[in-house]
């Protein structure tokens, strides 16, 4: 009798514990009462952001109350690429929730190892239209799209008035009339005089992503590419001609002594550079420093108008049981309410064409700059599957260019790196 309950007992504790790691497994996709069940996974990102994704899920439950409820988690995003290794992990294990949040330069790596699913088949054409053609770039891969954004980004020339006028230079306020390459040599000479420098990039933010997200705008602009057009090689173009052409610019600039790589990281906003070329997201904090008067214009070029996208976008796992109720969440998160509403919070532009009209502010300088930029200028990262080792090659590059060594034994390494991990990708 003893041993029959001790069996009984080992029975229940198994199924239970069972029931408890089941629970902690990524896409449900199960149906309870009729309604779907779905998990999905965002990082941690600022504090506006993140209650913003959760105000919009506890919209959604109740907007689809009876057919779909969603599990939100909020991923710690850590050190370095922390949420991305758990995406990694989670996917080996079978643990990846039905939708999640992705940094958009992944899109790629996410599609071809598997991780997401394409939701082409979910998207009206006529909705796809209205995204700005970067966040479509961002999110497609292989001819499929794989992820839609709600928020853009972008890199702008801000300024110092004060500084500019006492050197009688008025900044660009239309994109034709935009700096060329030596324009925007010529003013940062004039500009850097009695220990001011006449521009900062943002050096102090280290080899990473940052000097991929500026500097790949460089070698665009100058006609150059990182990949060819089919993304399957790295050699002769991250390394060709207009690639080391356009880094030897960036390397004339700091050899001119107009930006340093020593800079400080509010450098602009004390007055110790006339210019930055610094991110959107700066502009709440400028708020800090009462007497900086700011304008922004537009990232200078070679050949052609280019500037830097992307942003973190939605995505349907591909292990999820319910693809087609994983996707309406993604579209959900990034209709033009939830477009509307992130940029209002996060001050970020807003990835949808329509969602300008209900911001008027980007109707007229300075922001007006950068609805310019997203609707016209903005390139997306490549999506490739060595993207995490195309982007680390191509900063270790973009440092030594600021380092005065020699570009094209850099970019060469880049090339030889990235098309080394491509191989591992070829069908």
């Amino acid at each position: 009798m003893k041993k029959g309950l001790l069996l009984l007992f080992c029975l229940v504790l198994a199924l239970s514990m069972s029931a408890c790691s089941n629970d902690n497994q990524g896409a449900s996709g199960t149906e309870k009462n009729g309604e779907v069940q779905l998990k999905m996974w965002a990082h941690q990102g600022q504090p506006k952001e993140v209650d913003f994704y959760k105000k919009r899920i506890e919209e959604f439950n109740k907007t689809h109350k009876g057919k779909i409820h969603v599990k939100l988690d909020i991923i710690p995003s850590g050190a370095g690429h922390a949420y991305e290794d758990k995406i990694n992990a989670a996917a080996t294990s079978n643990g990846l929730p039905d939708v999640l949040d992705m940094d958009g330069p992944f899109v790629g790596n996410y599609a071809a190892t598997g991780i997401l699913a394409p939701i082409d088949d979910y998207v009206a054409k006529k909705d796809k239209q209205d995204f700005a053609k970067s966040i479509i770039q961002q999110g497609t891969y292989d001819g499929k799209l794989y992820a839609l954004g709600a928020m853009e980004s972008s890199i702008v020339v801000f300024y110092n008035k004060k500084l500019l006028k006492e050197a009688g230079i008025q900044a660009p306020e239309s994109l034709d009339k935009a700096w060329t390459w030596d324009q925007f040599m010529d003013v940062s000479k004039k500009l850097t005089k009695n220990n001011v420098r006449g521009l900062t990039m943002h050096m102090d933010n280290g080899v990473g992503e940052w000097l991929t997200y500026m500097g790949s705008v460089f070698v665009w602009s100058n006609g150059g590419l990182l990949l060819n057009e089919d993304r399957t090689k790295a050699d002769g173009y991250v390394n060709g001609p207009k690639s080391v052409e356009a880094m030897n610019y960036v390397k004339d600039l700091f050899k001119s002594k107009v930006v340093s790589v020593s800079n400080g990281p509010t450098d602009f906003e004390e007055g110790k550079a006339a210019m930055m070329l610094g991110g959107v997201w700066l502009i709440p904090g400028f708020e800090e420093y009462k007497n900086l008067d700011w304008g922004m214009t537009y990232f200078p070029y070679s050949k052609k108008k280019t500037s830097p996208s992307g942003s973190w976008a939605f995505g349907v796992s591909s292990q999820s049981k319910q693809p087609k109720e994983a996707a309406e969440v993604v579209k959900w998160m990034s209709n033009k309410d939830s477009v509307v509403e992130i940029s209002k919070i996060t001050g970020m532009p807003p990835a949808r064409e329509s969602a300008f009209k209900e911001l008027p502010e980007y109707d007229k300088l300075p922001k007006k700059v950068i609805k310019d930029q997203v609707l016209n200028t903005a390139k997306a990262r490549p999506a490739t599957p060595a993207y995490p080792v195309l982007t680390a090659k191509f900063a270790e590059a973009f440092q030594a260019a600021a380092l005065g060594q020699d570009v094209k034994k850099e970019l060469d390494k880049a090339a030889k790196d990235t098309d080394r991990e491509l191989e591992r990708f070829k069908k």
